[in-house]
């Protein structure tokens, strides 16, 4: 018996552009709720942002946001887990330093906003644009007063992996982890998706193995290593694949929601 279905976004539920249907969903749903069976948008997108994406769906539904440093059911907070100023300007220095970054392309993702550094340049402010709500440059990062859930960087596609170990041999109590084909993610170590999850079983008293869990990057890792069933969509990172009870379609056919329907259809 299936009671909970949780998704990663970008490359897995959303297609590349970002786009998923709002009717097909809303049908789901009402199945979902017929059922007692619990949809979960768990992404490295911030909770403002994926409010926002389902601002029409969202009573039906929970969040698993920022790679699952915060998650959200209705409108009661189940778990949240974010970094202290000394932790995410040693990150923030720490990026500067690395090799394998140009510039300074990284955001600090926040409950209230994201935040800038002032030399980042205009065309990471364009791209994270569609991933974060409210993001704005500041004069000093230190000066931020917002709860810091997590750090995000970019790098380039060649050096993305290069740079999250090299960042993950220089602090111990973080964790970078690969969320696209050039970003990484910067969150508490043992903070992840599965960790989401944990928390939304604890809730609600479900088990690992009436979940199923959908995902195509490496930080779908945890999430579908403890989902009782884990789905790869086909353009899924190699690693994903080899740890998947199936592979479905393309995210630009749309097959995780045709999936879900085959759930309660």
């Amino acid at each position: 018996m299936i009671k909970l279905v949780a998704t990663d976004m970008d490359g897995t539920f959303l297609t590349s552009k970002g786009y998923f249907d709002g009717h097909r969903l809303h049908n789901v749903l009402e199945k979902f709720e017929e059922n007692n069976m619990l949809f979960v948008a768990a992404s490295g997108r911030s909770l403002l942002a994926l409010e926002k994406m389902f601002q029409h769906h969202a009573d039906k539904m929970a969040f698993i946001a920022e790679n699952g440093t915060l998650v959200k059911v209705g409108k009661d907070i189940v778990f949240e887990s974010g970094l202290t100023k000394p932790q995410f300007l040693e990150i923030v220095d720490t990026l500067i330093e690395s090799p394998y970054m140009l510039g300074h392309d990284f955001l600090l993702s926040g409950e209230n906003g994201a935040y800038l550094h002032p030399d980042a340049s205009d065309e990471y402010l364009d791209f994270i644009s569609h991933y974060y709500e409210n993001v704005q440059r500041v004069d000093d990062l230190a000066n931020v007063t917002d709860n810091i859930l997590k750090v995000t960087a970019n790098f380039s596609e060649d050096t993305v992996r290069k740079g999250e170990a090299w960042f993950n041999q220089r602090i111990d109590y973080a964790q970078a982890v690969t969320t696209g084909f050039k970003s990484v993610d910067i969150v508490l170590r043992d903070v992840n998706k599965k960790t989401g999850l944990q928390a939304l079983c604890a809730a609600y008293g479900m088990k690992a193995s009436e979940i199923v869990a959908f995902g195509d990057n490496l930080n779908d890792f945890e999430m579908l290593e403890f989902a009782g069933t884990a789905v790869a969509t086909q353009n899924a990172r190699k690693e994903i694949k080899e740890i998947s009870s199936e592979i479905i379609g393309h995210c630009d056919e749309e097959s995780v929601m045709t999936y879900m329907e085959g759930l309660v259809d």
